[in-house]
């Protein structure tokens, strides 16, 4: 069986360990320098670089021509897909399937590489009086180093690169696939695919982005349907994949070569392979990273690290799983695998599949086609730019007409050569980045420090915490101890801390503090009689807590809007199949109680109790930041839904649990018990008695803070009195009832 590292091999007189070992190990040592040296950024600010990515974070008035999620496709459109197939299938075929794992380590390693790139080509770009921007290494290159000599020189290797690299090699490749796979015979192929690519490139930068933001979903959409279709019946088991993966890693016979001599050898020319493949340190994702709109140079600095995760941890999973599934792990295999696609050319999957590879190979050449022109005009000035782009549609062509008339044996010069140029481009920017470290690691304390990023990976990790944690063990845990009898000298310090801590106003207590033999008796506590005042007027609704209003309005047919972005379903949030229709298009309100309030819940109005449903949801806190960043909060937590009929129509008082709510107990029923250690939804309707309760009277109580939401029949009321973010305490009026509609009792 072929090697790639016999004499002779095609493969290896392509990219021979001569060609792949400088770079690797000039990557290594870049890598692990920078990814001490900033504190490893891509551990730290992973989840905050998916939140910029996601444009959640954009700032409409920055300056710069392109999102951030534009510039992340648009800078690497081929390296996502192309470039990660084909490196993850010749890294595999010089190392073995062990050679994944290491992809995996060297690709965490190698995000800072990205981030400083990008966050230094943003911060030293140049802005024409025309609005264009110029940006690439070789702009920090000359500005932060001073040194003239070594852009210019970064820039002469860099056309070529993006001559052979970035252009000729992926055009012949997406040839290939026009020719073998769609059938397009002669140049038909080459000249569509250049026909589109000039309608983009000549739209400028900001055309660049456009096609990117609708290319790059339409490709990822139809990949993963591809993958799945052509693929899914031949799988192996996943998790036995991975095994095999991290035990072929450590395997000395898996890497080829004798003793560590051999090791290093397999792993240079592996991975090598592999980053080369995907344009790492290249050059051309931070020319187009240094086009984007963004407040703070670091922000885009952090979504380029992103690649280096996708292309590592995602799409050479993918490839990798795909080829060891079929048995490609070798030369002859991975070489021979594009006819088992190929003998399937004409099901629609197999095509969506080719699509979706040119796709993200016309994009690549987009971005590859900008990073040209950026580096001529920084070179030879406008005029030689206006050449460079004929030279690039012009060579791109003619060696398709060339691997059209004389085979693959094109594409493998081609393949040679452009990895030596992309080899020598990388030297010094890799050089360059180390020195610059420094540089851009201020970047990032200055992003941190001005822009509140900081609260927003608290944010991030404190919802991430919120979604693993047992909540509702945790509560079950926290209402035992809530209602242990401590000694009194134990007891009392507690709970004067307690009320300190979150200031209660101890004097509206019906009871001495010392009088409370727990901190849950203490929690829902009696106030004094007079402390409050209920509103007696005859179509007045009371507020039914001491509480804080987040929310109130219009409920739009049956959907709640909490905020913005944020809502939730009528029907999800009340359960009740009998009931729940009855509040179409009403009106709602939203208590949150802190811990500082009072806990008991009162009847907003008279009438009579129908029944109850019981959803024994999750216990997520119901603070803002949950709220607001947890969609659908409520109707995911533990509730107790009361239905109350009125003389001006229904009223649903629903009791929302949260986390460390011990319990939520109501007045008239005694059998109801929530966040037990078995529970079920429940529905009950009370049709052999009827429950009566005053406005105002107590209906339950919290056994810590938590929310209660009133929901109103449509056309029954009016809200009066109440602000967003007001404090409010229960009996103060919050809406008027129109007219009455029934009498009571009913039946239930």
């Amino acid at each position: 069986m072929e090697t790639l590292f016999q004499n002779g091999s095609k493969f290896n007189l392509i990219l021979g360990s001569d060609i792949l070992s400088p770079y690797f190990y000039l990557i290594l040592i870049a890598s692990i320098y920078l990814s001490f040296r900033l504190g490893f950024p891509q551990i730290r600010f992973l989840f905050l670089a998916l939140k910029i990515l996601t444009g959640n974070m954009d700032f409409k008035g920055s300056k710069g021509q392109l999102v951030h999620s534009q510039a992340f496709f648009a800078g690497i459109g081929s390296s996502l897909l192309l470039g990660s197939v084909i490196g993850t299938a010749l890294a595999i075929a010089y190392g073995g399937i062990g050679v994944l794992f290491w992809i995996w380590v060297m690709s965490l390693f190698v995000m800072p590489i990205r981030f400083v790139s990008s966050t230094l080509a943003v911060k030293f770009r140049n802005q024409l009086p025309s609005g264009r921007y110029l940006s690439g290494p070789m702009y920090f290159i000359e500005k932060a180093l001073r040194a003239k000599w070594l852009a210019v020189a970064f820039s002469l290797a860099s056309l070529v690169t993006v001559l052979l690299f970035g252009g000729i090699f992926p055009f012949v490749g997406l040839t290939y696939i026009t020719k073998e796979g769609l059938n397009l015979s002669g140049l038909s192929g080459p000249i569509s695919i250049s026909v589109i690519l000039l309608f983009i490139v000549i739209g400028g930068v900001r055309r660049v982005g456009r096609a990117a933001s609708i290319l790059a979903p339409i490709g990822i959409i139809l990949f993963i349907f591809g993958y799945v279709s052509l693929f899914s019946n031949g799988m192996i088991s996943f998790f036995g994949f991975l095994s095999d993966v991290t035990k072929e890693a450590f395997s000395i016979k898996a890497l080829q070569g004798g003793g560590a001599f051999g090791i290093l050898r397999a792993l240079s020319a592996s991975l090598s392979t592999f980053f080369l493949s995907t344009e790492t340190a290249v050059g051309k994702s931070s020319g187009i990273a240094g086009v984007v709109r963004t407040d703070y140079a670091a922000k885009q600095g952090l979504v380029s690290m992103l690649a280096s995760f996708f292309e590592g941890f995602v799409m050479a999973t993918l490839v990798g799983f795909v080829l060891y599934s079929y048995g490609a792990v070798n030369l002859e295999t991975i070489l021979s695998f594009p006819d088992r696609i190929l003998e399937q050319k004409e099901s629609l999957p197999a095509i969506l599949f080719f699509i979706s590879f040119l796709c993200f190979g016309i994009l690549s050449l987009a971005g590859w086609f900008y990073s040209g022109e950026q580096n001529a005009f920084y070179v030879f000035g406008e005029k030689f730019s206006n050449f460079f782009r004929m030279l690039f549609i012009g060579s791109t062509l003619g060696f398709a007409y060339l691997y059209v008339n004389y085979g693959i044996d094109v594409l493998s010069v081609v393949m040679h050569w452009g990895y030596i140029a992309a080899v020598i481009t990388s030297i010094p920017l890799l050089v360059s980045l180390m020195l610059l470290g420094k540089s851009a690691n201020l970047e990032l304390k200055k992003y941190l420090s001005e822009s509140g990023a900081r609260y927003e990976i608290f944010k991030d990790i404190y919802l991430l915490f919120l979604t693993l944690l047992p909540k509702n063990l945790i509560s079950k845990i926290f209402g035992y101890f809530s209602t242990l009898q401590l000694p009194r000298f134990m007891m009392i310090p507690i709970l004067k801390a307690f009320a300190k801590v979150y200031k209660i106003n101890l004097s509206e207590a019906e009871l001495e503090i010392k009088e409370y033999p727990s901190l849950n008796q203490f929690f829902t506590r009696a106030l004094r009689a007079e402390a409050r005042i209920i509103d007696s007027a005859t179509n007045a609704v009371v507020s039914p807590t001491d509480s804080k209003i987040t929310s109130f309005g219009n409920i739009n047919q049956s959907t709640i809007i909490q905020a913005k972005g944020i809502d939730y379903s009528v029907k999800e949030l009340l359960g009740s199949e009998k009931y729940y229709q009855y509040f179409t298009n009403g009106k709602y309100i939203t208590f949150y109680l802190s811990p500082q309030d009072y806990h008991r819940i009162h009847s907003p109005f008279a009438g009579q109790i129908l029944g109850y449903y019981y959803e024994p949801g999750k216990l997520f806190p119901v603070n803002d930041l949950a709220v607001l960043n947890i969609r659908g909060l409520f109707p995911k937590n533990e509730r107790l839904i009361t239905f109350l009929q009125t003389e001006y129509g229904k009223i649903a008082v629903i009791k929302v649990g949260a986390s460390n709510v011990g319990k939520i107990r109501v007045t008239y029923d005694n059998k109801i018990v929530t966040n037990n250690w078995i529970r079920f939804a429940k529905e009950h309707h009370y049709k052999d008695v009827s429950i009566m309760i005053d406005k105002g009277s107590e209906l339950g109580r919290f056994e810590m803070g938590s929310t209660v939401i009133l929901v109103f029949e449509n056309d029954t009321i009016d809200l009066t009195n109440i602000t967003l973010g007001d404090k409010i305490q229960y009996g103060i009026t919050v809406g008027n009832f129109r007219s009455k509609t029934t009498k009571l009792p009913v039946k239930a």
